[in-house]
This record gives C-alpha cells, structure tokens and sequence, in this order.
C-alpha cells in the first residue's frame, strides 16, 4: 500500500494563523492592561484615603487633648489663626506611670514632654505677627516646669515639588525641629484651614450660642484676645483637599472637613478632694502708706501640683489689742494674684496676717502666719 506523504501549511493558512493568534493576544494584553490600570486606580485611591484619614485622625486626637493637665494661669490656646494652631496640652509624657499625660512615648526627649520656662522662650512657628512663647514660668511645683507642652499644627506651602499650590502640614513640640506630618494638601475652595467655633453671649440677653471667630479678627493669641483668655474656644472646623500626589489626569481628589471639639478647655482639673490642703507660703505684711498694709504669700504646693484641689485663699487678720482674735478680712481666688491690701488701719495697733489655703471638701490648711506689723 502506497504511503501518502503529509503536506506542510500553506501561506494562507499560516497568515489566518497568525493573524487569530493576533487577535487573541490583543484581547490578552487589553485585559491585562486593563486590570493593571485597575489595579494602580485602586491603589492611589488607597493611598488618598489613608492620607485623608490619618490627617483627620491625627488632628482630631491632638485638638481633643487641648488644656489637657494645665497648671495655673497656663493657656490652653497659645496662638490661632487661618493656618496656624498653637496650644498648651500634657500630650505625652516619658516617665512610666504618669497617669496624668494622655500618651505613655518612653523615647521622647525630656524638652518636648514639660512646658518651656520663660528663658527658652521661642516663636510660635509661621505666626505673623511674630509671637514670642512663653512669656511667664508655668510651673507645677517649686521649680518645676508644667507637664503640659507647647505643640503648634500649620500647613505650609511645599517646597519640594513642581508644584505651586500643594501644601504639607508640619508639627512642632516646644521649640523642637518641625516634622512633616502629611503632604499632597491643596488648600479648600472656599474655606481656610482653620476656623474656630466659641462660646458667643448675647450682651442683651445672656443667651450663649456657638458662633464662629470671624475671619477679619484672626489671629487670636493668649496674649491679646478676650475669646482665649476667657477659655471660649469650643471647636476647630478643618477643611482642605488631599490628593494622590499625581498631576492632570491621573490626579484624584478628596475633600476634607471635620470638626473637633476641644473638651478641655475652661475645666479644671482635680485629682482629688479628700486631704487637707498643704499651706502657702508664711505671708509677708509690708506698709504701703499710712494705714495701708499689703499682705503677700505665695500658692500652696497643692494648687498646681499634689492634689491640685486649691479653691481659694482665706486671709484672716488679728489686731494686738485682741490677742487670739482672728478676723477673716479676704478671701482670694486660686489662680489669680496671691496678694491682698488692707486699708484703713490704726497707725497705733500692731496687726497680725494668716493665710490659709482652701480646697474643694471644703477643708483648710494649716495658716502660716506674719509677723506683727505697724501700719505708721
């Protein structure tokens, strides 16, 4: 039997080949480019909404820690503007066991975890006029700083891209080296970064309401402004858009607005009212003018520090014709000046001053007495 020899593929059938083959992987790779394009889309949106969360996150937990564990006379609000935020809060602390700082952060360096004392003073990042911080020692105890440091947000232009409009929001501690905390920022098309909500009384009819700082009065500063001296604040209004960090067409957008309350503010915290309060200072009784005699002491240990539970101060006065009679002639708010002027005296009676502190049981301390003093 004859054997048929095979023939090979014709020209023809090799182009309908190769052409099918064309075809398919066409579709393939439109596919796969698909999927790929996908793919990227996914990931930047991911990135665009792990940016937009941890600036709101971020932002949202410091703004609550506002006024956290102040000392006396210490500022919650250091300084507030359009793109600028400063204030005072026990935000962290390196010391194990400090129940009073919000976060436990053991490697932070000791200059970033107290406040500052008036010789480290330093300016308040991008405030303009330029503000100079601190202007007093805040102190919890003799000598010892505040816990509570100074921490300031802005958004600044960046500098390190192409370009013009995009924004990165730093974070300074005290006057530590700013730390860029998010980038690819652009600023909102209507609102600023910041606007701040306070505690509004009706002059005529003593109804309060929540209001907002109106643009024109910014910036407010613990130094200058009624609304932070009096702890109004009540809230930050954040609004400003992130991006992928892409350009044109590539670009994505999300845009962001969240208010956080400031809870701290205008509280005072006790630790504590049970124990006696420690004493101030013995007072020092020294004539101004005839009949005239002012009375200075300084705060009990326990004002600031210990129990923080200080009240007031009870200045009491006893004349040497009645020896043993204590006369309560004051009574001074903790917190303010720690001084009293006495008027009105005979120039020919020996007078006697003590002071004690009072605490919220109520319960007094111990009085540290004067010496005798002679108003002539």
């Amino acid at each position: 039997m004859p054997i048929r020899q095979r023939r090979g593929f014709s020209l023809v059938e090799l182009l309908i080949a190769i052409v099918v083959m064309a075809v398919v992987l066409a579709g393939t790779m439109n596919f796969f480019m698909g999927q790929s394009r996908t793919f990227r889309k996914a990931t930047t949106d991911m990135v665009l909404v792990q940016n937009a969360r941890f600036a709101t996150d971020l932002l949202n937990e410091h703004f609550r820690a506002v006024g956290a564990n102040l000392t006396v006379g210490q500022p919650s609000v250091i300084y507030a503007d359009k793109n600028t935020f400063a204030f005072n809060a026990d935000y962290a602390t390196n010391t194990a066991g400090d129940i009073d700082a919000i976060y436990y952060e053991p490697k932070a360096p000791t200059n970033q975890v107290v406040s500052l004392l008036q010789a480290q003073a330093f300016t308040i990042p991008n405030s303009s006029p330029a503000l100079s911080y601190p202007a007093a020692d805040y102190l919890s105890g003799a000598g010892i700083p505040s816990p509570a440091e100074a921490i300031t947000f802005w958004f600044a232009p960046d500098t390190e891209t192409t370009r013009t409009d995009d924004y990165v929001l730093l974070r300074q501690v005290n006057a530590s080296a700013p730390e860029v905390v998010v980038r690819n920022v652009l600023a909102d098309s209507v609102y600023p970064f910041f606007r701040y909500m306070y505690l509004k009384t009706d002059s005529a009819t003593s109804v309060q309401s929540i209001d907002t700082i109106p643009g024109a009065s910014l910036p407010v500063t613990y130094a200058t402004s009624t609304i932070v001296a009096n702890d109004q604040m009540r809230g930050i209004i954040i609004s400003f858009i992130v991006t992928n960090g892409l350009a044109d067409t590539a670009q994505r957008t999300r845009p962001v607005s969240v208010v956080a309350s400031l809870p701290n503010i205008g509280i005072r915290q006790l630790q504590t009212c049970g124990a006696k309060p420690l004493p101030p200072s013995a007072p020092v009784a020294t004539v101004v003018s005839p009949g005239v005699v002012k009375v200075t002491w300084t705060a009990s240990p326990d004002e600031s520090g210990g129990e923080r539970d200080v009240m007031r101060y009870a200045v009491t006065r006893m004349a040497s014709f009645a020896p043993g009679v204590w006369q309560q002639v004051a009574s001074i708010p903790a917190g303010g000046v720690y001084n009293f002027t006495d008027s009105g005296l005979n120039t020919t009676v020996t007078y006697y001053y003590a002071v004690a502190a009072q605490d919220c049981t109520p319960a007094f301390s111990v009085s540290a007495s004067s010496g005798g003093v002679l108003p002539n």
